[in-house]
């Protein structure tokens, strides 16, 4: 399997989606409804832009598996899973801020080997093939230099559930007085792009899903960036910047008090 001409084939299945979610946000016309609780948001195109891309890989690739966050898993059992996430930002999408992301991912047993977010509302593209480096609208991307955390720039994210405690708020507050700033774009994909193109030097999100991180995390690491999973009081954790600033960061959330 040829992945940089499966690359070429999963930006035209992604051009789909996001020609009708640019469609639904100029006609600013979609159904909403709440999933698990009710700041938990899914919209007609989620779906719809979900089916289309299911539907392309499926007519191209009918054994391979599909693990998608609405759709859950579909397809065989197979070596070669794609991790879907039709529009990663669904609140932003809904008030038309213009951060949401398609995030879709191909992994071989269990290796992300390409991955690609795109921003429909920006025409923003992140790709990355394993080994070939990291793209920002064809354009090689490097993580930042930046060395200190008081010289960073970060970015995090909070969950939709609104009914159980935040653990981040607590990291959030940790964290404010040792960097420059932090920013909250509301998409995860986005967020670790971000990093990946230098404009944020570092980024941490608890409680994250594959499909929120599987694309944006192999952009990362072919961009040249570190990447850390770990566990706080039994909630996933992701960290992730330049080599030093993972680093940093990773021993400040990790410390006690």
């Amino acid at each position: 399997m040829n992945l940089n001409n499966l690359m070429i084939e999963m930006e035209e299945w992604v051009e789909q989606a996001a020609a009708l979610q640019l469609d639904a946000l100029n006609r600013k016309h979609m159904q909403v409804q709440t999933k698990a609780h009710d700041t938990d948001f899914v919209t007609n195109i989620d779906l719809q832009s979900e089916k289309i891309l299911i539907d392309c890989i499926l007519k191209r690739y009918p054994d391979h598996s599909i693990w998608t966050e609405e759709g859950g898993k579909l397809g065989q059992q197979s070596e070669f899973v794609w991790v879907i996430d039709p529009i990663d930002g669904t609140t932003n999408f809904i008030h038309g801020f213009p951060l949401s992301s398609i995030s879709i991912a191909l992994q071989h047993n269990g290796i992300t080997q390409l991955g690609m977010v795109y921003s429909p509302p920006l025409s923003m593209k992140f790709q990355a093939v394993r080994g070939q480096g990291a793209y920002y609208n064809e354009r090689r991307i490097q993580v930042s230099q930046t060395k200190d955390l008081k010289s960073s720039l970060l970015t995090t994210g909070f969950p939709s559930c609104s009914h159980e405690p935040i653990i981040n708020l607590k990291y959030f507050s940790k964290m404010m007085g040792r960097v420059s700033g932090i920013r909250r774009t509301g998409s995860a994909a986005l967020d670790l792009c971000f990093v990946a193109a230098s404009y944020f030097d570092g980024y941490w999100e608890f409680d994250l899903n594959a499909w929120d991180w599987c694309a944006g995390a192999l952009i990362v690491e072919e961009a040249g960036g570190t990447l850390f999973m770990t566990e706080v009081d039994g909630h996933p954790l992701l960290i992730c910047g330049n080599p030093e600033i993972a680093e940093l960061l990773q021993s400040s959330l990790l410390e006690e008090g």
